[in-house]
């Protein structure tokens, strides 16, 4: 939809009708134009004169930003991966402070050194040019620090579940309710395995690390694509997630009505077994570009190609100007 303030609304406009309307001819550079757009609402709430084209479909490269302990995460995953591949044993962890305590461990740092030296060789490379797998595993890591900056993200539909549980005690003595949290419950166990499958499947093609180092290439355009699906997955989740902030466990209206949205959602998206993100799209829209018009944003008073979405902590909201948008015509 292209949407544009008008006084305390907002009139929406049909991408079709808005190419109609303006005589965009097929094949035209603001046609091309459009189309582009419409393909990085996948990645964004919106995207408004002036806004960059999101990175991802221009080079693949994500247009957010990670945390630093992210990147930390992600080494060292890899790290401990390459240790077990040296040692022939798994090395398990449960928590991030146990991952933490295994590279610190003396032993495992001369280990790792060890390991350098031999995943060298079987990467083809000269043992005194180890330093090559280092590079390639900070490489990798780059790509993975995205997925572990979603799976910290992607807990907040868990904690949804976890006071849907709750709610499920406090409001045992209602009989409507009660059927409605049930529902409610059901439906959140299709919503948390959207992000785990996804999780899983790329915790997988990451598990043989020499293997992903050996076909790093091909291994990173997974990771990204992995990337993409979940920050879509977790965008449209985000108007849900957004009615739990810092609500308490009993009843009151912003229960009832954190608890009619998580509904609405959810019935929506899982009750046909559609997926988010293989779910097929509205009629007349392209590329993630969602139809419902009553969706807000808070952004600056600029016209704007929006997804319907709520924003997105995780995406950029401060994206500089690009020539390939252009705010006058």
């Amino acid at each position: 939809m292209f949407a544009v303030d008008m006084g305390t609304g907002q009139g929406y406009v049909s991408i079709k009708d808005l190419r109609r309307t303006f005589f965009i001819e097929t094949g035209s550079h603001d046609d091309r134009l459009i189309d582009r757009v419409e393909a990085g609402l996948r990645y964004v709430p919106d995207i408004r004169p002036g806004d960059e084209i999101p990175t991802e479909i221009l080079d693949g490269t994500a247009s957010w930003t990670v945390a630093r302990k992210h990147k930390q995460i992600a080494r060292d995953r890899l790290q401990v991966q390459l240790l077990s591949w040296m040692s022939g044993k798994p090395i398990s962890y449960a928590t991030q402070e146990d991952l933490k305590k295994i590279i610190a461990d003396d032993a495992n740092k001369k280990a790792l050194k060890d390991a350098f030296n031999k995943a060298a060789v079987a990467l083809g490379i000269d043992p005194n040019e180890s330093e090559k797998v280092l590079d390639r595993i900070e490489t990798l890591a780059r790509e993975i620090c995205y997925i572990e900056a979603l799976r910290d993200r992607a807990r907040e539909v868990l904690r949804v579940r976890a006071n849907v549980e709750v709610l499920i005690k406090v409001y045992s003595g209602d009989q409507r309710m009660s059927a409605d949290l049930g529902r409610i419950k059901i439906l959140m166990v299709k919503a948390v395995a959207e992000t785990d499958d996804v999780f899983n499947n790329i915790d997988a093609e990451t598990a043989d690390v020499l293997s992903a180092l050996m076909a790093i290439d091909d291994i990173i355009h997974v990771v990204r694509k992995a990337r993409d699906d979940l920050i879509y997955i977790l965008m449209e989740l985000d108007p849900v997630l957004a009615k739990w902030k810092n609500l308490e466990m009993v009843r009151s209206p912003e229960i009832d009505r954190a608890l009619s949205v998580t509904y609405q959602f959810l019935a929506k998206r899982f009750s046909t077994g559609k997926s988010i993100r293989n779910r097929p799209k509205p009629e007349g829209t392209k590329a993630g570009l969602a139809s419902n018009p009553l969706a807000s944003n808070s952004r600056a008073s600029k016209p704007a190609v929006s997804n319907g979405l709520a924003s997105n902590p995780l995406t950029s909201n401060a994206l500089a100007s690009n020539p390939l948008v252009s705010k006058k015509r």
